[in-house]
């Protein structure tokens, strides 16, 4: 094929999951042979091949990351965005006009795109990580803001998912639930095709081994927002004495850093939770290879119950690690439980530490699942991901 313009709206590096996922699924197109041109804003000095070594990706001549100079200060309110889909839609017609596909999971530069004729919409190519007029409805629960959905604003999204479900050339979304919820919104179509995020795989495909130091450690990776279900991790190692928790994510002067902070001294357990931070993406796997356990504890909600592909579950398979994550259909598309990891109910802290004490206590029962789950993950590494958008991208 004659190639791929990938279009994210996001800063370069963004060490958060949309930056990670975008980086990492044009440098796995590329290394299966497609020639991929990445847009995102120019938001750092470095050069490109510096950036792409902090999420662990070697330079490739089919690999081009072109950095758009968008301004990205506070204040500015919207106009780098403005900017961004200026610049964005103004490149992607060009290469639609050269007959090459645009991939976006940017919902508004995809509405702008289907102003174009039929020829050149066919190659154009959503990819949905929610239903956005859900989570748009839900924002202020998930993140905790104080500012309710403004019910014309929806109605708008919804409008305009509306149209790129239905004129779009191909849609990807992350999981079943996000496909069944435009079908049964928006009415069947052909080309919408399921393909989950994705993780590293180690090469030699040998399971790294469950640490034995002692005190075991529960390792929780990602943002800290509300949704996330954090607080109740916090909560839930009330009832886990033996071990200590170590939570990867948050920024330093953020609202949901002060929270869980807060929450963590107010339970007594400063002494055995440390909150590092954001731990840079080409780090994260020795990370998750010190822990005996791996939480994904997301809160139960319109948008987890259908939309979450998670990033770090997938991580923590490839990494060989026992899983404890919220039961949810979502969950369920990915993982069995008491297969290749426990499923808990959303936001029950007791069924949580519970789960997370039996991993510690049962290393057979503990090893037994991480390494299912290990033999599961090549089926949602970027690799095999890459191989589902480009059999997407060829057959358009």
């Amino acid at each position: 094929m004659r190639g791929v313009l990938i279009c994210a709206d996001v800063r370069f590096p963004l060490e958060r999951a949309n930056g990670v996922q975008v980086v990492k699924t044009a440098a796995a197109l590329a290394r299966r042979g497609t020639p991929t041109t990445l847009l995102v804003r120019s938001t750092d000095p470095r050069p490109t091949e510096g950036i792409l070594a902090l999420f662990g990706i070697m330079p490739s001549p089919l690999l081009v990351v072109r950095r758009l100079s968008v301004a990205h200060r506070k204040g500015c309110f919207g106009l780098p965005r403005l900017l961004f889909l200026i610049q964005a839609g103004f490149l992607a017609r060009l290469a639609l006009a050269r007959g090459l596909c645009v991939h976006t999971r940017d919902l508004q530069l995809a509405e702008g795109l289907l102003a174009l004729g039929s020829g050149a919409r066919r190659r154009l190519v959503y990819e949905a990580h929610a239903v956005e007029a859900t989570l748009y409805r839900e924002r202020h629960r998930l993140y905790g803001l104080r500012a309710t959905p403004n019910a014309r604003k929806a109605r708008r999204i919804e409008r305009r998912e509306r149209r790129v479900w239905r004129r779009a050339g191909g849609i990807v979304t992350t999981t079943n639930g996000i496909r069944e919820t435009f079908s049964r919104l928006y009415g069947d179509r052909e080309r919408a095709e399921v393909v989950p995020n994705g993780c590293d795989v180690p090469e030699e495909g040998v399971a790294p081994r469950l640490p034995t130091t002692e005190p075991p450690s529960v390792v929780y990776a990602g943002q800290l927002y509300p949704w996330k279900g954090v607080d109740v991790l916090v909560q839930a190692m009330r009832r886990v004495p033996r071990a200590r928790l170590v939570i990867l994510g948050g920024l330093a002067g953020e609202p949901d850093m002060a929270r869980i902070g807060a929450l963590v001294e107010s339970c007594g357990l400063g002494g055995r939770i440390e909150m590092r931070g954001t731990v840079p993406q080409g780090q994260v796997f020795a990370a998750l290879l010190e822990a005996s356990v791996v939480a994904v504890p997301y809160l139960r909600s319109a948008m987890t119950e259908a939309h979450t592909s998670p990033i770090k579950a997938f991580e923590a398979m490839a990494a060989a690690r026992p899983i404890v994550c919220a039961d949810l259909p979502s969950s369920r598309e990915i993982l069995r439980h008491g297969e290749n990891a426990l499923l808990v109910p959303p936001g029950d802290a007791v069924a949580l530490g519970d789960a997370i004490t039996r991993l510690i206590e049962d290393r057979p029962f503990a090893e037994r699942l991480a390494r299912a789950a290990f033999a599961d993950a090549p089926n949602y590494s970027w690799n095999a991901r890459a191989v589902k958008l480009a059999r997407l991208f060829e057959a358009l």
